[in-house]
């Protein structure tokens, strides 16, 4: 016998969102004209570039969360760039979040301005099958604004890099942001800080052992709580530096523990 497993497609084109008004028009009956009524907005839609200062490599990323969807089409100013759909039982029941990140690759390779090209700035649409508690619930959909301001690296200036600090008062500093990749004025909305331990987590575990926080523009530093950091143990940090539009830029460094 042969189980049919609950799949999410993910392709580069597909299913639209106008097949699935198609879809639900064929149904026929009072349900149609429910389904085409009612257009649920996401309850979030983002999308946003993602650099890498220290390690010199770009990507995209994009999540939404919704009460719950079956299908989803992103379109940009080109047409339609992804498709998810949620088949089988998992289908039925219907997905909340969704988070994905492209391929991040090198800059030595791929030049950001070449990259840049694959997402033009502008308005881009999240659109597709609402499901809520197993049942069709009409459309859902809500836009994400692109923008190509990308963030300078913030300076890590504590830690040092390689450094080997106490178990208790180690403060982790950076240098405040205050312009892109290409020296424009720049306004931050928030730093992230985020210090792991160098080890792997249990297979079946998602995320890492570790700390992250987001902290206002106006803070540049921040005393690690006592108690976290382990003895002599090997840890990985970054501080990524947010703007208005979601962009977010990334700056890393290690150290070791008494």
């Amino acid at each position: 016998m042969v189980a049919v497993l609950p799949a999410l497609l993910f392709a580069l084109s597909g299913w639209s969102s106008s097949a699935a008004t198609t879809e639900a028009s064929n149904q026929g009956g009072p349900e149609t004209n429910a389904f085409a009524a009612r257009d649920i907005p996401l309850k979030e839609a983002k999308l946003n570039i993602e650099h890498n200062a220290t390690d010199h490599d770009t990507g995209f990323q994009g999540f939404i969360d919704s009460e719950g969807w079956q299908q989803l089409d992103l379109r940009g100013p080109g047409g339609i760039i992804l498709s998810f759909r949620a088949l089988g039982e998992l289908g039925e029941r219907g997905l909340t979040e969704l988070f994905f990140e492209t391929v991040e690759p090198p800059n030595d390779d791929v030049p950001i301005e070449e990259l840049l090209e694959t997402l033009p700035e502008g308005r881009y649409t999240f659109s597709g099958i609402a499901m809520e508690n197993g049942e069709s619930a009409g459309l859902t959909s809500s836009t994400a604004w692109l923008t190509h301001d990308i963030p300078a690296g913030p300076q890590l200036l504590s830690p040092a890099e390689g450094s080997t600090v106490p178990l208790t008062g180690v403060v982790a500093s950076w240098g405040p942001v205050t312009q892109t990749i290409t020296g424009k004025p720049i306004k931050i909305i928030a730093y992230q800080l985020i210090v792991e331990k160098d080890v792997e987590p249990h297979p079946h575990m998602i995320g890492k052992f570790g700390l992250s926080m987001y902290l206002p523009p106006t803070v540049t530093s921040i005393t690690l709580p006592n108690g976290f950091l382990e003895p002599g143990t090997h840890y990985f940090w970054e501080v990524l530096a947010i703007e208005g539009s979601g962009n977010q830029t990334l700056s890393s460094g290690e150290f070791d523990t008494q």
